[in-house]
């Protein structure tokens, strides 16, 4: 079970307890938990997955681009380059891309292209190619892209720290709304056994509880919402 799942059954649980207490319906207390642990199985979890995978695959792209170039300044030839390159990443890049050991160094990078997936990925590879038929400073040529892919990177940092931050402010902010639906029931308990037996009240407190829920939803799905050329977040990884 991943992280989200279980984190998903944590904040599921919370929830449908405080529904619970807040209404003293076991019904819809179910109910609020069955669609908070259907949501974080099937919804966010994946989301999540795509969002982690995205990320760091263009850590990996941007380390490999930038090694990459600099090893091609220094031995002269993409071969070389890319067999510098490969020893500086990370195990899981290697087990990833072990089966084209036997390609030849065009093929290679042609096969990376469809990994990363990147638009920058692919500018590198053209720009490997005008390289190895016109030669020239690698450095200056690549310029304009470095300066790119450390933009996108920087991006990305951006991101998952105001990402930080607002899970920071929406857990406080549900947290104290939660805390005073259910002081609320204690502290107003005369009221709450004559309002409690209104129709309206229980599916008052079943809207608040999915509406907690939804809101749970757009964040992630805003948190997650990360734009890189090149990446479609639909296509299967």
């Amino acid at each position: 079970m991943n992280k989200v799942a279980t984190l998903g059954i944590f904040i599921s649980l919370i929830i449908g307890i405080t529904c619970f207490i807040s209404s003293n319906n076991w019904i819809i207390a179910l109910v609020i938990f069955a669609l908070g642990i259907i949501y974080f199985f099937f919804l966010a979890s994946p989301m999540v997955k795509r969002y982690v995978i995205k990320s760091e695959r263009f850590h990996q792209c941007y380390h490999f681009i930038n090694t990459f170039i600099v090893s091609l300044s220094i031995k002269g030839t993409v071969n070389a380059a890319y067999e510098s390159t490969l020893e500086t990443m990370g195990e899981d890049f290697k087990k990833s891309i072990e089966n084209i050991e036997e390609f030849s160094s065009s093929d290679r990078l042609d096969y990376l292209n469809k990994y990363f997936r990147f638009h920058d990925f692919s500018l590198f590879i053209d720009l490997i190619k005008i390289f190895e038929d016109q030669g020239g400073d690698i450095i200056d040529m690549s310029s304009y892209l470095l300066e790119d892919l450390k933009n996108t990177e920087e991006y990305i940092s951006t991101s998952s720290a105001i990402n930080r931050k607002k899970i920071t402010e929406f857990v406080i902010l549900w947290l104290l709304s939660l805390s005073i639906m259910i002081f609320l029931r204690f502290a107003l308990s005369s009221f709450f056994i004559t309002i409690s037996k209104q129709f309206f009240y229980p599916l008052g407190i079943f809207a608040i509880s999915l509406f907690c829920l939804v809101s749970v939803h757009l964040a992630i799905y805003k948190m997650c919402k990360l734009k890189i050329k090149g990446w479609d977040d639909h296509e299967k990884i």
